[in-house]
């Protein structure tokens, strides 16, 4: 893991926007289920794989994206 990424993933931005993927995947109002799941982690892979996205990359701009997502999950 390259040093950007680590420092975008412990970043305050990066806690608040994991929060708001965390909280879609508890809301019914959004269809966040994976269509394949290899593994049962503690973890959602819905919001693992979304964080993995914008730590790969940095210059998006990660509010607009998870605003994105908001609206193309909602049920």
């Amino acid at each position: 893991m390259t040093s950007a990424k680590k420092a975008f993933l412990t970043s305050e931005e990066a806690s608040t926007l994991r929060a708001q993927l965390q909280e879609m995947v508890e809301s019914a109002d959004y269809n966040t289920t994976p269509r394949f799941s290899t593994a049962e982690s503690g973890t959602s892979e819905f919001v693992q794989r979304h964080m993995d996205y914008m730590s790969a990359y940095l210059s998006m701009d990660h509010v607009q994206y998870v605003r994105n997502l908001k609206l193309m999950t909602r049920i």
